[in-house]
């Protein structure tokens, strides 16, 4: 799937299937880095969503590391929130995560 084919019908689709508590928060788009586009999704919350090769495996291994690095660390981190499986529409996994500002 390409970045461009993204929008934000498309990611409040993705988050009402898999989190549907979630899909009333208002959804932007924020700066993106190379392996992820990245999603605003309200206040403190942020979608992810892997655009490489590698970034599914490198999602996983956050998703399972960074809530334990969190208790050790002196600052904030985005820490995942939800883990999202594949899907016919988007079949990588993605999280959402908390939102840190002035990390971009």
């Amino acid at each position: 799937m390409e970045r461009a084919s993204i929008d934000e019908g498309f990611v409040r689709d993705l988050v009402r299937d898999q989190h549907p508590e979630l899909a009333d928060l208002e959804i932007r788009p924020v700066p993106s880095g190379w392996d992820n586009q990245l999603w605003r999704l309200g206040d403190e919350l942020a979608v992810r969503l892997p655009m490489t090769e590698r970034a599914p495996a490198l999602l996983r291994k956050e998703f399972r590391w960074l809530p334990e690095l969190a208790k050790r660390l002196p600052l904030p981190i985005p820490t995942p929130q939800h883990f999202s499986e594949p899907t016919g529409s988007f079949p990588k996994p993605w999280i959402v995560a908390r939102w840190v500002p002035g990390g971009g």
